[in-house]
């Protein structure tokens, strides 16, 4: 095909992920308030939707990973996927507005959306590369995931208005109809579609790569310690995330169609503290060092978000401030985060290691999710959010010493050219 035809498919491509995006994020706030004001349910029942997502990623991210090596039509995948994920959307949305839908079935949702998601992040690079090449997915992932970001600040700020004016249902058909759309602009793109595939790579391949990755994090001196600072923060963070509804909702009071715009706050830090982390992470920087500060600043900052009391407007900046910051320094922390990988792991066992941290990251937020749905039941919710910052925050002070000896170690690897691919976007 001729460049000017790549370029229009690519547009396409930008359409389809952007408003698949937007339409996410519908789902993903519409989710807690839901749960919270039209089902009642406690914060350990909306820790178990929380956890769902993560499900399918621990068990069968890996021989999904090798599904998708085996796949010579991706495009034609992808549009399957879309559809899908369109269905199970649609179908929660009929049942809420039915009243047909209960606590088990937004878990059912999320499990069902996040296998779809986790096979989809996996066939979205393989479409990308075979559709610009190995020297435009930079490029070309670049302008995807500006698009992304976009839909989803956008998203973040319309979401809570929206729940108002046509409830809970209203929002997901939303989404539902976002995954059409996505699913439209792929049958619209008309550039080849075959990727050629030898024989020989399976589900077996995958989990041994998988055990390869782990015994790279299991090394003595920095990347035991760089293990440690990646489950704290992603189980404090998935505990924090399953308790934020009823705590913003039901402590602060928070009104429902306010409540996206903390969310679109959050979304902006992210945003900002992506672009910021290109001047933090400059030439004579170890981004190790860049890791392990982020992240401890990231827990310092979680404290903000049960200190938000008083009268609302003082409440609400709290917490969105509580919400923010961690991502603003998470964000920071995952760009040094793949400069470190890039560096440090070998070429050949890379691919292995990135797999075994999407493992490791999806149990951490599995039982931070679960656990902190729990303690939130036990404790109450703000007593339990104070546990649950402090408890991160004396891992990480624990942790901080050795570690940055480690990696003064280390030495200062060259950071390298371009961003690691993260996936498209998050199912539901």
């Amino acid at each position: 095909m001729n460049a000017r035809a790549v370029r229009r498919d690519v547009t396409l491509y930008w359409w389809g992920q952007t408003t698949s995006a937007f339409g996410s994020v519908f789902t993903a706030i519409a989710v807690p308030v839901i749960a919270v004001v039209a089902l009642h349910a406690s914060a350990g029942e909306i820790g178990l939707v929380s956890a769902a997502s993560s499900l399918p990623v621990l068990l069968f991210g890996l021989p999904l990973g090798a599904l998708a090596d085996r796949i010579t039509r991706p495009r034609r995948v992808l549009t399957a996927l879309d559809v899908v994920c369109a269905l199970v959307v649609a179908l929660l949305a009929r049942g809420l507005a039915t009243g047909t839908v209960g606590i088990g079935a937004l878990a059912a949702g999320a499990v069902l959306l996040g296998g779809v998601g986790s096979l989809e992040s996996a066939v979205y690079f393989v479409h990308l590369r075979q559709l610009v090449g190995v020297e435009g997915v930079g490029r070309a992932r670049a302008r995807l995931q500006a698009g992304s970001y976009g839909a989803a600040l956008l998203g973040r700020v319309l979401a809570g208005p929206t729940i108002v004016l046509v409830g809970g249902a209203g929002a997901l058909a939303a989404d539902a109809v976002s995954y059409l759309l996505s699913a439209s602009a792929l049958l619209a793109m008309r550039s080849p579609d075959l990727v050629p595939r030898e024989s020989g790579t399976g589900a077996l391949d995958a989990l041994r790569g998988a055990a390869a990755g782990l015994r790279f994090f299991a090394r003595p001196g920095f990347p035991r310690a760089l293990l440690v600072f990646v489950v704290v923060p992603a189980t404090t963070m998935a505990a924090v995330t399953a308790l934020t509804g009823p705590f913003l909702l039901r402590v602060v009071h928070l009104p429902t169609g306010a409540y996206g715009l903390v969310f679109a706050f959050s979304g902006l830090m992210g945003l900002v503290g992506s672009l910021v982390s290109g001047r933090v992470l400059g030439p004579t920087r170890n981004p190790r060092l860049v890791v392990l500060a982020a992240f401890a600043v990231a827990m310092v900052c979680v404290l903000l978000l049960p200190l938000a009391a008083g009268p609302l407007p003082l409440a609400a900046g709290c917490a969105a401030l509580g919400i923010g910051l961690p991502i603003f320094f998470g964000a920071i922390a995952n760009v040094g985060l793949s400069a470190t990988l890039a560096a440090d792991v070998p070429e050949d066992t890379l691919g292995r290691a990135m797999a075994a941290l999407q493992m490791v990251v999806a149990a951490a937020g599995l039982v931070g999710a679960v656990g902190g749905g729990a303690l939130g039941d036990a404790l109450g919710v703000r007593p339990a959010l104070w546990a649950l910052g402090g408890s991160a925050l004396a891992a990480v002070a624990v942790s901080l010493p050795p570690a940055v000896r480690a990696a003064r170690r280390r030495g200062r690897p060259a950071v390298p050219h371009g961003p690691v691919p993260a996936p498209a976007r998050t199912a539901g």
